[in-house]
């Protein structure tokens, strides 16, 4: 795949002997931190050599790792929790990590029994079994950072879960990687594969592999304002960190965990219980952030002023500032001030994760596509080596299933995205099979992606072939292949015209005096605007020696009730069903054998990426093979056996087994699977690839190859994944896609918080309906922002959730009222209030006092930073 590490390319970029100081620094710390805490020591130390959290002291084994070593790995990020027991600052006591412990004293015996058992396993190079043990599970970084110190060549010094997988998938691992002290193993393992490391040390490889990673976009984005109008940016830059406010929280990694954090949050900024939960989440990323990850400051929504990586220690409390105390280290390695395309929702927002279209357009230094001229060239063609965001986790999960199961379905409430997550991960995926380095920069690329899906996909199965007419009098075929090309104006029968594509098979007729087939030929563009009006361009693929005549055409039982010679050849282009063109290109063929092979199908043949939706009248026959009526000469119908669109997908991809076939079924649970299906059902399964059947129509042998790949789609406010055919749910992996608040954040329409608006809405529904019935946060999006006036907010209310609502009611508007409140339905008259539904701004005032009239502070207030 296209993101594995290619480590001769990385070694021949990488000078060994200029990091050399920094791998003799992180072992002078290693050898000072063993020092400092021998491993004899370990069976009767303390808990106060061991944890956090005792006023002045700083010499204990948590802050050495955390803090201390930072050449020996990073892990930073997250709460104090990740040492499995602390002395709390906020409140008395300790936290550890199971409170069924008596008290910390019996909780410490147990962490360090563990501590001291894995340190025994790790001697016999049992890492396995150190997974096992249960208090460490609890701490995986720590503990494996702390056998790394101990037998540091025994591990792969990456301490986090998302970098071991990561690094897992970039070294070529397959399967699923134990989290920890077994993966950091398993790594080092991995990496001893490759000869090219022999004689390095695990921190020389570690060092290596992270460029490696560096260079292939690894990390998070986020972007955060260093005080209002960027107040704080000038110290921000001097002193190498982000700052943001909140201040009265204290030390963040005091924090047993973010519920903790949302209850101090509460005590100080008083709001609706969705607001805490946005503006905790906001805050809770600063310890999220890892030593890698890339911090974007801005100043309001229409500048920013620089761009840096996250550094160790990442998250630091710094009391000693007057106020923004929080801060995260940061190495500012852009301090150029850009502007940019206005993001509303930052003007809410203190800290975000950037969109990977605003992240691309960022960086290229020009406004986003929304903002910019629709003659500004692609980003992905002005820039190639801008850095893309992180995969999305669902994109990754979509192709771990895939790769397990064979098929996949993303099911979920309307309007969650099924679809749009199906294309994106259809196209990032056979782009990257392809080996192409752009695959993540199309996903933040709106034009290019839709370029390169055309190219991908089946949309070439649907080509049609043309028989187009020449005036020898006016122009003839020889003409075609002396310019190479030709363009041809609207004739009659112009509905042909716009229906043509490129690609499309051309058969060149002559009419009068030669009345006979001359050439064929492609179109190479389909109809467009030229300085002499619309028109078609071909281009040539043969010329038709002894090319069939009129007469001997209309004597054809299947060409005789052809569009052409009904119509008497009196037009230029004229539409052919492909049975009229296979018998058409197989009598050509017979007569001239020097002919290219073309027929009907090779008018475009089979992409990787084929598209269907089901319905309930699709069958089987359009599915993998069945007779279909077509006309004859004499008016009447006769039935043809013809393929389905599976039974074609899976010849294409027997036929071309190096690269993946992907189909994708939209709205698959609206067929008769079972029907549809039919015996196929279970040559899907993994172990069955290759197997064959014999088809009941055609009585021909059929499998389905192993890279033939099948995603469908399911809207559960239709139908219930456990209504599903259990054959079906057997053989399918289900990746569920539920609302989110987070592409809603920071929307605003009249003071309604859209994010909250539809937070609350769909607890409402989940109480009377189901969690299945939920509206999805696509309602509210207008092209990936929310929608940002009361009009546009009005018309996706009106027109789209009041209806789903209305059915969900069953026409009951008590229920109705309960979703909406009483200034929008009347219950005793049992009707809608048209007069403040059809007012955009009334109805919008409504929708705020109803789902935001919680808290003290007020609906529009923003709280600070």
């Amino acid at each position: 795949m296209g993101d594995r590490v290619d480590v001769r390319e990385a070694l021949e970029k990488w000078d060994r002997e200029a990091d050399r100081p920094f791998v003799e620094e992180a072992e002078r710390q290693r050898l000072a931190l063993v020092e400092r805490f021998p491993l004899e020591d370990w069976p009767n130390m303390p808990l106060e050599r061991y944890a956090c959290g005792f006023p002045g002291n700083e010499d204990t084994f948590c802050r050495w790792v955390e803090f201390r070593t930072p050449n020996l790995g990073g892990i930073g990020g997250g709460s104090a929790r990740k040492h499995m027991i602390f002395k709390r600052a906020n409140q008395p006591g300790w936290w550890y990590y199971d409170p069924r412990f008596r008290d910390e004293r019996e909780a410490w015996e147990t962490i360090r029994a563990g501590f001291v058992r894995a340190f025994e396993l790790a001697e016999r190079n049992e890492f396995d079994a150190i997974g096992d043990i249960e208090p460490l599970t609890y701490g995986p970084s720590v503990a494996t950072k702390a056998v790394h110190v101990y037998y540091p060549d025994k591990l792969l010094p990456v301490y986090g879960r998302l970098w071991q997988e990561h690094w897992h998938r970039l070294l070529g691992g397959d399967g699923q990687l134990s989290r920890g002290v077994p993966g950091a193993r398993r790594l080092l393992e991995l990496a001893r594969e490759h000869r090219q490391f022999d004689g390095w040390s695990p921190r020389e490889i570690s060092r290596l592999l992270g460029f490696a990673a560096g260079t292939l976009g690894v990390g998070r984005v986020v972007k955060i304002a260093p005080g209002p109008d960027a107040e704080f940016w000038e110290e921000c830059r001097a002193g190498g960190y982000i700052c943001v406010g909140w201040d009265e929280l204290g030390d963040l990694r005091d924090y047993a965990s973010k519920d903790e954090l949302r209850q101090r949050f509460a005590e100080f900024y008083p709001t609706t219980p969705g607001k805490t939960t946005e503006k905790v989440g906001e805050i809770w990323t600063l310890l999220e952030l890892e030593p890698g990850d890339t911090i974007v400051a801005n100043r309001g929504t229409k500048a920013v002023v620089g761009i840096g990586k996250v550094v160790e220690p990442g998250y630091i409390w710094r009391p000693d500032r007057r106020t923004y105390k929080h801060t995260v280290k940061v190495d500012w390695y852009d301090t150029r001030e850009r502007k940019i395309h206005a993001i509303r929702k930052w003007a809410f927002k203190t800290v975000d994760d950037l969109s990977a279209t605003d992240w691309l357009w960022i960086q290229i230094g020009q406004e986003s596509p929304s903002g910019a001229d629709s003659s500004v060239q692609s980003p992905v063609n002005v820039q190639q080596t801008v850095t893309p965001l992180p995969m999305d986790p669902i994109l990754v999960e979509i192709e771990s299933a895939l790769r397990r199961k064979g098929q996949v379905i993303v099911y979920g409430p309307p309007r969650t995205g099924k679809t749009y997550t199906a294309r994106r991960f259809s196209v990032w995926w056979l782009r990257r099979d392809q080996g192409a380095g752009d695959a993540e920069l199309l996903l933040a690329d709106g034009a290019r992606f839709s370029a390169v899906e055309r190219l991908l996909s089946t949309a070439q199965a649907e080509r049609r072939v043309w028989w187009m007419v020449a005036n020898p009098a006016q122009w003839q075929w020889d003409q075609l292949f002396k310019d190479g090309s030709v363009d041809y104006r609207y004739g009659r029968l112009q509905r042909n015209y716009a229906l043509a594509q490129p690609g499309d098979l051309v058969v060149g007729y002559t009419a009068n005096p030669d009345k006979r087939i001359m050439a064929l030929a492609r179109v190479r563009d389909g109809l467009h605007l030229t300085p002499e009006g619309q028109q078609i361009s071909l281009e040539p693929v043969a010329r038709v020696n002894y090319g069939m005549t009129y007469d001997e055409l209309r004597a054809d039982p299947v060409l005789a009730n052809s569009e052409p010679i009904r119509f008497r050849n009196q037009g230029t282009l004229f539409a052919l069903t492909p049975h009229e063109a296979q018998t058409l290109l197989s009598a050509l063929a017979e007569r001239d054998p020097s002919l290219p092979d073309v027929d009907a199908s090779d008018a475009g043949g089979i992409g990787q990426l084929t598209r269907v939706t089901f319905h309930p009248s699709y069958s089987y026959e359009d599915f993998v093979e069945g007779y279909k009526p077509v006309s004859t000469s004499t008016g009447t119908l006769d039935l043809q056996l013809s393929d389905g669109v599976f039974k074609r997908v899976c010849r294409a991809a027997q036929a071309d087994p190096d690269r993946p076939y992907l189909l994708l079924i939209d709205e698959i649970n609206r067929g008769n699977i079972p029907k549809i299906f039919g015996e196929l059902i279970t040559l899907l399964e993994r172990d069955k690839r290759g197997l064959t059947v014999v088809l009941p129509s055609s009585r021909e042998t059929f499998s389905v190859p192993a890279n033939v790949y099948v995603i469908g789609t399911m809207n559960t406010a239709d139908r219930s994944i456990k209504l599903l055919d259990a054959a079906l749910r057997r053989r399918f992996a289900f990746i569920e896609l539920m609302p989110e608040r987070k592409p809603l954040e920071g929307g605003r329409v009249n003071g309604l918080d859209v994010a909250l608006f539809l937070e609350e809405l769909n607890r409402r529904i989940v109480r009377r309906e189901g969690r299945e019935k939920q509206i999805g946060h696509s309602f509210l999006l207008d092209d990936g922002q929310p929608v940002a006036s009361s009009t546009a907010f009005a018309d996706r209310f009106r027109h789209e959730i009041l209806p789903l609502l209305q059915e969900y009611s069953y026409e009951d508007y008590r229920e109705l009222g309960e979703y909406l409140g009483s200034q929008l339905v009347d219950v005793d008259a049992q009707s809608l209030r048209r007069e403040i539904l059809d007012d955009a701004d009334a109805l919008v005032a409504a929708l705020v006092d109803e789902y935001q009239r919680e808290g003290p502070r007020g609906a529009g207030t923003e709280l600070p930073a």
